[in-house]
C-alpha cells in the first residue's frame, strides 16, 4: 500500500508534517512494501492546480495520514476509497514509526474537523 503525508517542507525523511492537511506545499507518497518515499508538489486547487487535495491524492497512493482533516475531506476520501488515518504529528519518519506501531486512528465522517 501506498500512503500520501502531507508536509510542510522537503527535507526527506525529516520533513515536518503540516498541520493542515490541503494546504501544504508537499506530499511524500510512502511505499509500505519497500519503504520507500516519494516527494511530490501539491498540485491541488489549493496550491493553484486542479482538484480537491483528496481528489489529486487518489491515483497516487491508498491512503493518507494526517493531523486531521476537515469532514468533507474524510468523507470525499472514503468516496474515493482512500484510508484515512488521523494523529500524524513531528516528522515524516515519526508519522510512519507511529502508524507501524498502531498509534494513527482511522477516521470516520465524525472525526473530521468542522471547518
Amino acid at each position: 500500500m501506498k500512503y500520501a503525508v502531507p508536509l510542510d517542507n522537503n527535507d526527506d525523511w525529516n520533513s515536518i508534517v503540516g498541520q493542515h492537511f490541503g494546504h501544504v506545499p508537499y506530499f511524500a507518497i510512502w511505499d509500505e512494501e519497500t519503504d520507500t518515499i516519494n516527494m511530490i508538489e501539491n498540485r491541488s486547487d489549493h496550491k493553484g492546480g486542479v482538484g480537491l487535495p483528496m481528489e489529486f491524492l487518489a491515483d497516487k497512493c491508498n491512503g493518507v495520514f494526517c493531523k486531521g482533516a476537515g469532514a468533507r475531506a474524510v468523507a470525499l476520501g472514503a468516496q474515493l476509497g482512500l484510508h484515512v488515518y488521523m494523529g500524524a504529528v513531528g516528522t515524516l519518519k515519526e508519522t510512519i514509526d507511529f502508524f507501524k506501531e498502531g498509534k494513527l486512528h482511522k477516521a470516520t465522517h465524525d472525526d473530521g474537523c468542522k471547518h
